[in-house]
């Protein structure tokens, strides 16, 4: 049975995948650490405290009332099960979305390349251009431009995507919006801009 650390459930959600109502299952782990998330708890690397095989019985009792299952993080393409859990789930025949920010575009084109593993639509987060990245999730520069390729990635393989990114009021990434429109248009895509909520000046979210 695939081995995927989740760390939580949401049952249903129109907003994970637009147009569907799906269940939601956020993977426990993220190399990541960008200033404005509103999760931090996902990001250290343990078990999960959800098993896959649970999300999969739980499907089986939605069936007629799901469009499909999304997978969320933490950042899922760094864990070796994901292949596993897409294939399972697309076996009981539930179409499957992935959340990801590129972090791993090998494992993604890995993914895609196989009929069973291949993901049905792609939620893709743009952290910024490639220069601003490393300063808004603490990155090095090499890692940034490796998740710029899996733009290139997803384009070519014909899958479905929504091109995303996050900025707040005044930030350098909202400066930057014009360019950023550009190099995802250049590539295909449209950009759909969320805007952080919650978070002060410089993008972290203000304590209580």
């Amino acid at each position: 049975m695939p081995d995927l650390p989740v760390a939580g459930v949401i049952p249903f959600s129109a907003t994970d995948w637009p147009g569907l109502l799906t269940a939601t299952v956020f993977t426990q782990g993220c190399p990541l650490s960008c200033r404005y998330c509103h999760n931090p708890t996902l990001q250290a690397f343990r078990g999960g405290e959800v098993s896959f095989p649970g999300v999969l019985e739980f499907l089986d009792t939605r069936r007629g009332l799901l469009d499909g299952l999304v997978i969320s993080g933490g950042e899922p393409t760094v864990h070796r099960g994901l292949g596993a859990a897409v294939a399972a789930t697309r076996a009981r025949g539930f179409p499957v979305g992935l959340h990801t920010s590129g972090y791993s575009p090998t494992r993604l084109a890995a993914l895609l390349a196989e009929p069973t593993t291949r993901p049905d639509w792609i939620g893709l987060d743009v952290k910024g251009l490639p220069a601003s990245t490393p300063g808004v999730v603490g990155c090095t520069p090499a890692t940034a431009r490796r998740m710029w390729e899996s733009l290139d990635v997803v384009t070519a393989a014909g899958v479905e995507v929504q091109v995303r990114t996050t900025v707040w009021p005044g930030s350098l990434l909202e400066r930057q919006l014009p360019e950023l429109r550009a190099r995802v248009r250049d590539a295909g895509h449209e950009l759909v801009v969320q805007y952080a909520r919650g978070v002060d000046a410089d993008g972290h979210h203000r304590v209580a």
